[in-house]
């Protein structure tokens, strides 16, 4: 009896152990959970509207999750973890919906639990991101196409309730009978179709051999027609070339002339942005400004080398050509340059006020084994805002070095409260189990995101009650990089 007990004790730990995932998923802050600080608080507030109210009217769970990093795995997998872990959907129905966005691996994933599968295949779940997603985030307008993949595929998937969606399923046997009748009627067309081209190439056949050399004719003919079109297009481009390597000349001086009569206004730009903010180190700029005489003296020189009436002269015109384009918009890029810098100072200037008030200490980590990843974060966030500090009090600052410092610093700081949150590999349970510690905080609000749940049942709306989902790992989906 002893021996039977110690064995069911080792095979249920043993069972305990293997349920445990490779990796340590975050606990659910609600239908939107952002732990890489992409998204404002009003975005947060206009995505989980619309995710609740969807919940509400057809039962399906939808969640858009951002996070810091992928900790290793796929976007796919990563999804596919999140939905099973957090038992997205309602339970004996898997119909839950996950849209990950992960920033820093400029990856993301839309995935279905297996009871969507059939309203939402591969095919439409890669034709959705495709359509809705990356458009935006090539533009670096992410909230855009996390809004705009969520409302696709609620349109996609439709308003229906879920009795309706199943019923909906069920074959009809008159439809079937249909189907199987226009199936037969499509066969038998594409026979006679198959017949009729047998025929015809038959008849092609004893036509080719009794006019081979008709034939033959028709085949010269033919390719003489193509070299004399390819003859034509050559000469025409050549025309187009001497045309264009002509009309040079004159873009170029026109270019020049206009660099020439700009160089004040950039001038006169820079002094206004000296006097504005003194600190910044405009060097480059000035610089670039000051050595414009002579970069135009080279390009009026290599002006002259060109031959427009030689085609070997082209490749160098368009060299010259661009050239004399980029004095012309010296100007405009100039004052990008100094936009970006006032902008740059505004945010390290905010960013350096709230990291002022920072500890930057962690006293509290859910999992000991990462206390030293822990301090390593914050070890080098502090350092990184020392850093910044002390160069922004400098007679000469760079507020672009500046900005990307402190960027940094809070990013370390993200990272260190994401780390220390993390509980210590959990096994799998319900959403409605306590798997997350309340203990770690950081030393302020502003990079932890305020409270986190350990539940689902709290962030769905009323019917079925959520949580029970899951199903991830045999559903469909799309993913991929952008």
């Amino acid at each position: 009896m002893a021996k039977r007990l110690t064995m069911l004790l080792l095979l249920t730990f043993s069972i305990g152990v293997l349920a445990q995932p490779a990796t340590s998923f975050p606990a659910m802050k609600g239908v939107v959970s952002d732990y890489a600080g992409k998204l404002d608080e009003a975005q947060i507030n206009e995505l989980s509207g619309l995710l609740k109210d969807y919940e509400r009217e057809t039962s399906i769970e939808f969640v858009v999750v951002v996070v810091n990093s992928l900790d290793g795995l796929s976007a796919r997998n990563y999804a596919t973890g999140i939905g099973d872990f957090w038992k997205i959907g309602k339970a004996g129905r898997n119909n839950g919906v996950v849209l990950l966005w992960a920033p820093n691996e400029r990856a993301y994933a839309l995935r279905v639990a297996e009871g969507l599968s059939a309203d939402l295949t591969d095919s439409d779940a890669t034709q959705i991101t495709r359509q809705s997603l990356l458009p935006s985030f090539k533009r670096d307008n992410f909230y855009a196409g996390l809004k705009a993949t969520v409302l696709a595929t609620m349109d996609h998937l439709g308003n229906k309730t879920w009795e309706a969606r199943i019923k909906a399923r069920q074959p009809d046997p008159e439809q079937e009978t249909l189907d199987r009748k226009r199936h037969a009627e499509e066969a038998w067309q594409a026979e006679v179709q198959r017949r009729e081209a047998e025929a015809r190439q038959a008849e092609q056949e004893r036509q080719l051999q009794s006019d081979t050399r008709t034939g033959f004719i028709e085949v010269s003919v033919l390719v003489l027609g193509v070299l004399l079109v390819l003859v034509i297009r050559r000469s025409r481009r050549r025309k187009k070339k001497f045309a264009e390597m002509t009309q040079a000349v004159t873009t170029i001086a026109e270019n020049l002339s206009a660099a020439e009569k700009n160089a004040p206004e950039v001038q006169r730009i820079l002094d206004d942005c000296a006097r504005e903010m003194p600190e910044q180190d405009i060097g480059k700029l000035r610089e670039s400004l000051a050595g414009q005489p002579d970069r135009i003296l080279k390009i009026k020189v290599d002006a002259q080398c060109i031959d427009p009436a030689k085609l070997e002269s082209y490749d160098e015109m368009v060299r010259v050509r661009t050239n004399s384009e980029a004095e012309r918009n010296l100007l405009e890029s100039t004052k990008e340059s100094i936009a970006r810098i006032k902008e740059a100072k505004a945010q390290s200037q905010a960013m350096m006020e709230k990291l002022s008030r920072e500890t930057f200490e962690i006293t509290n980590v859910c999992d000991s084994s990462r206390t030293d990843e822990v301090n390593r974060l914050l070890l080098q966030s502090r350092q990184d805002y020392e850093q910044a500090r002390q160069g922004s009090s400098m007679s000469v600052v760079d507020w672009l070095i500046i900005n990307q410092m402190l960027s940094n610093s809070r990013s370390q700081m993200q990272q260190a409260v994401y780390r220390s949150q993390a509980a210590p590999a959990p096994a799998f349970s319900s959403l409605d189990d306590d798997s997350s510690s309340s203990g770690s905080r950081s030393s302020s609000s502003w990079f932890s995101g305020g409270s986190s749940s350990s539940s689902s049942g709290g962030f769905f709306s009323g019917g079925d009650s959520g949580g029970g989902g899951g199903g991830f790992s045999s559903g469909s989906g799309s993913e991929g990089s952008y």
